[in-house]
């Protein structure tokens, strides 16, 4: 048993003194301190007190019984774990007494192993649970406004909304081109809510195949199809009491839209091939690089659930629309990755500056960051120089598709079209939906573009 449980501190909660000198001598042995309290009113004043790690006490006592006690210590010590020692007749309430929060339960007479089983057992998950607290103390702070960078005015102002918003239950759509940052947004919004303790479960929804995204989404009971061998909860259900986080929503099969408005409106999800509902409370985040009101005009876009996602819309500009946040940007970069990997912080030439300043970073933020990486691991003596840089952002880029050359090979505007979609998917690393954001267009026209490309 680890070190860190068996110095755990216990209170023992009996009218029957014989009772709690048995447990006492029983707890000690095993390593562990204890307290001690001979009825409920004792046992809430030293809950105040000692601060136990755990609590055991009987069902049955005169005045307060365990399952009172439970109570009213649950509102003084939530996180206090309890474990209800109860005679054979009274399972039932003991069981009742684990339904409105107790750990466990034993049931005399029992052996010191089943005692202290259930014990390590109970401070073990304690023990997990505040690791959890810890954690997502720790991902509120690193997901808070003050750590997402902006100067300028666009940037203050979407983030004055994002405040708003953020501790409301309000649907919210964040819109932006690929890099930008909607899912740090995205993050921000959840760990800044009412909803912060729950969970954020995030899916791409251009990243799962058609046939498979409605059991993703919403889950599957075992026989629901051929692959469907055993009962599987969805990302509603995962996602209960937190946050969905809808990325790429403009990919979303429209045969499937209805069914996300309905569990949207109803707060249910029926798994599929099930025949009963479960009710989930979820807030959805979506977030789109495309324009959702062209895909409503196009019919590829239910307008019903357009305006249920779209409660509140936060439209993220790119890179080159904020110039301001440029340089502290490259600082944060800088200063992230220098720690990472344990150097010393270079300085950055004059030229290198004015050319990470003036380029339009077309893949924003994260072309800029992984500009800065590039340019940490290739520079030397501490100095970042312009050949540093990658060549496009150092200006050495020359695209494959020169108009005067273009003109005099007397090439179609298709051919033309070719050459620079093949560019755009070079300049991105082949990244499709970066591509498709860049060029303006939806993914499943760039498919079709690059579909008649090979076919050629």
């Amino acid at each position: 048993m680890p070190g860190e449980v068996r110095m755990a501190a216990i209170l023992i909660v009996d009218d029957d003194r014989e009772m709690v000198s048995m447990l006492r001598d029983v707890l000690e042995a095993a390593g562990y301190s204890t307290a001690m309290a001979y009825s409920g009113t004792e046992a809430l004043a030293a809950v105040e007190r000692e601060e136990p790690d755990l609590m055991i006490t009987d069902l049955r006592m005169a005045g307060m019984n365990g399952s009172q006690l439970q109570k009213q210590v649950k509102r003084t010590a939530p996180s206090l774990p309890v474990v209800i020692i109860t005679a054979f007749g009274s399972i039932e309430t003991a069981v009742e007494s684990m339904r409105l929060g107790a750990f466990d339960y034993v049931t005399k007479p029992f052996s010191n192993d089943e005692l202290l089983l259930v014990v390590a057992r109970a401070l073990e998950d304690s023990k997990l649970r505040r690791e959890v607290v810890r954690l997502r103390s720790e991902l509120a702070h690193s997901f808070g406004l003050d750590h997402i960078i902006a100067r300028s005015p666009k940037m203050l102002a979407q983030l004055e909304v994002l405040r708003q918003v953020a501790d409301t239950s309000a649907n919210v759509l964040i819109t932006g081109e690929s890099g930008v940052g909607k899912d740090l947004f995205a993050r921000a919004l959840h760990y800044q809510s009412q909803m912060r303790s729950g969970p954020f479960v995030a899916v791409n929804c251009a990243a799962i195949p058609e046939n498979l995204l409605e059991s993703e989404l919403f889950g599957h009971v075992k026989g629901a199809f051929t692959d469907a061998r055993q009962n599987k909860a969805g990302l509603f259900q995962a996602a209960n009491r937190g946050t969905l986080f809808l990325d790429e929503i403009g990919e979303l099969p429209v045969a499937l839209q209805p069914k996300l408005l309905r569990v949207i409106e109803d707060k249910r999800v029926r798994p599929v091939g099930a025949t009963e509902e479960t009710p989930v409370e979820v807030r959805i985040v979506a977030a789109t690089n495309s324009s959702l009101d062209d895909a409503i005009a196009a019919a590829r876009f239910r307008a019903d659930l357009y305006y249920r996602i779209a409660t509140v819309t936060i439209a993220i500009p790119p890179l080159r629309e904020r110039a301001e946040d440029i340089p502290l940007l490259i600082k944060y970069f800088v200063a992230r990755t220098s720690s990472e990997s344990g150097r010393r912080i270079p300085q950055i030439s004059d030229e290198a500056m004015d050319r990470l300043l003036h380029y339009p970073w077309p893949g924003n933020i994260r072309e800029l960051q992984n500009a800065i990486q590039r340019a940490l691991i290739l520079c030397r003596d501490d100095r970042v120089d312009r050949s540093d840089l990658p060549p496009k952002v150092a200006g050495e880029y020359r695209s494959s598709v020169n108009l005067e050359a273009a003109v005099a090979r007397g090439m179609t505007l298709e051919e033309l079209e070719h050459e620079y979609i093949g560019a755009i998917l070079s300049s991105v690393g082949g990244n499709k939906t970066e591509a498709a954001a860049l060029l303006g267009i939806d993914r499943k026209t760039l498919y079709r573009k690059l579909g008649a490309l090979d076919s050629e």
